[in-house]
C-alpha cells in the first residue's frame, strides 16, 4: 500500500487528497474520496451557508473516515467556519490567504490544519501560524492558483518548512505524478481537476466532458474573473482562476475595461447560471493535467488506477537504480581539456540518465 507519514497524521489510508472546488464540490464526492481511503474535502467558495450546511451534514452520514472542510480567509463565511468548528472535521484546510488566528480555532476544535500556498515565503509564515501541513500550489492549478510551477515550487517548500509535510498541488493527473512528487519531498497530493472527471462529481455533464476534450494548453487564466470578482483573486496571495475557454470567458478577456464597469451584472449572470446547474457556460475550472485525462471514472477507479500506478513507478524507479547500465570508458580523444589527456573516467551510458 502507498502510505507515507501524511496517512497516520490525517488518519488515512493513502496520500491522496481532493481538492476543494467550490461550486464543484459535495458531500457525496468527498464521502466517496474518503471511503475509498484519501481525504475527501468539502469547499465553501461562492457557496451559501446552507448549501455549506448540507454537505457537513450530509457527509457525516456518509462517511466514518475523516475528511476535510475548507474556508478562503477574506471571503470567510463566519456563520459557516463556526459551524466547521462544531462539525469537529479530522482537517480544517486554508487556501488562497494567511489564515492568521484561524489556525488556532481549529486547532481549538481538535483538527489538523493544512495551509495552501503559492511561494515559499508563504509557506514559512504557514508554519508560523502554526499549520501541521504545507500544500504548496502550483501555476497548472485549476482554479485560484500562482505564478510559480509545481516542479519548482514543491521542493523548495520541502526543504523551507522540513520537518512539516509538504502535499503537492497541481500538474498531477495519474500516478507517475503521485510518484514524482513524492520524489521531490511531498508527503502526498492534492487532486481537483482528475476528480470533476468522475461520476460522482457534482459537475454539469458539459464540464467534464470538456476537461476529457481538452489539451493541456487549452487551460487559460482567467484574469477578467478578478475584474468581475475582485474577491478572492485581488487579496491574500493574489491568484488567478485558470478555465477552459467559455464564450464568456473569451468575449469579456477582450474587453476588460468595459468587465469593470459591467461587474455586477457580469457577476449575476456567473451567479445564476451557476444556481442553474450550467456554470460551465460562463466558467470551467480546470488545470493543465485535463489534457492527460481521457475518460470519467467512479472515484474508486479512480483512486485505485492512481495508486497502483504510482506503486509501479516507484518500483520502476528502484529497480533501474539497483540495475543500473554497466559504465562505458571515455576514450581521450573525449576529453574536454588537453590537460586531460589520456586520463580514462567512467561515465554513464545515456540510458542510465533517464532514458
Amino acid at each position: 500500500m502507498l502510505t507515507t507519514p501524511l496517512c497516520p497524521l490525517f488518519g488515512i489510508e493513502v496520500p491522496i487528497i481532493l481538492a476543494p472546488m467550490g461550486t464543484c464540490t459535495s458531500a457525496e464526492l468527498a464521502a466517496a474520496v474518503s471511503n475509498a481511503g484519501g481525504l475527501g474535502g468539502i469547499g465553501t467558495l461562492f457557496r451559501s451557508f446552507a448549501a455549506i450546511k448540507r454537505d457537513i451534514d450530509m457527509v457525516q452520514r456518509l462517511t466514518q473516515r475523516p475528511f476535510a472542510i475548507n474556508h478562503i480567509p477574506q471571503t470567510l463565511d463566519a456563520e459557516a467556519f463556526r459551524y466547521t468548528l462544531q462539525a469537529r472535521p479530522a482537517v480544517i484546510s486554508f487556501t488562497l490567504a494567511d489564515p492568521d488566528d484561524l489556525v488556532r480555532q481549529a486547532h481549538d476544535a481538535g483538527a489538523r490544519v493544512m495551509v495552501q500556498v503559492t511561494t515559499v515565503d508563504q509557506a514559512l509564515r504557514a508554519v508560523e501560524r502554526g499549520a501541521d501541513v504545507i500544500s504548496a500550489q502550483g501555476s497548472e492549478s485549476g482554479g485560484y492558483c500562482g505564478e510559480v510551477s509545481t516542479m519548482t515550487l514543491v521542493p523548495q517548500v520541502v526543504d523551507a518548512v522540513s520537518p512539516i509535510p509538504v502535499v503537492a498541488s497541481g500538474g498531477i493527473f495519474d500516478g507517475r505524478g503521485i510518484a514524482a512528487a513524492l520524489v521531490l519531498g511531498a508527503a502526498g497530493v492534492n487532486l481537483g481537476t482528475r476528480f470533476i472527471a468522475s461520476k460522482e462529481a457534482p459537475a454539469p455533464q458539459q464540464w467534464k466532458q470538456a476537461i476529457v476534450d481538452a489539451k493541456s494548453e487549452h487551460a487559460m487564466k482567467a484574469d477578467v474573473l478578478n475584474d468581475i470578482t475582485p474577491l478572492p483573486g485581488t487579496a491574500g496571495f493574489k491568484t488567478v482562476l485558470r478555465s477552459l475557454p467559455t464564450e464568456f470567458l473569451t468575449e469579456w478577456s477582450g474587453k476588460r475595461d468595459e468587465a469593470r464597469r459591467e461587474r455586477d451584472r457580469l457577476r449575476g449572470q456567473i451567479v445564476s447560471t451557476t444556481q442553474a446547474g450550467r456554470q460551465h457556460e460562463c466558467l470551467l475550472t480546470a488545470g493543465q493535467t485535463a489534457g492527460g485525462i481521457k475518460e470519467i471514472l467512479s472515484v474508486n477507479d479512480i483512486m485505485h488506477k492512481l495508486v497502483t500506478e504510482a506503486e509501479a513507478a516507484l518500483t520502476r524507479m528502484r529497480w533501474r537504480g539497483e540495475h543500473a547500465p554497466p559504465l562505458r570508458t571515455r576514450l581521450p580523444s573525449e576529453e574536454r581539456s588537453p590537460l586531460n589527456t589520456g586520463i580514462m573516467e567512467e561515465v554513464p551510458e545515456p540510458d542510465s540518465l533517464g532514458g
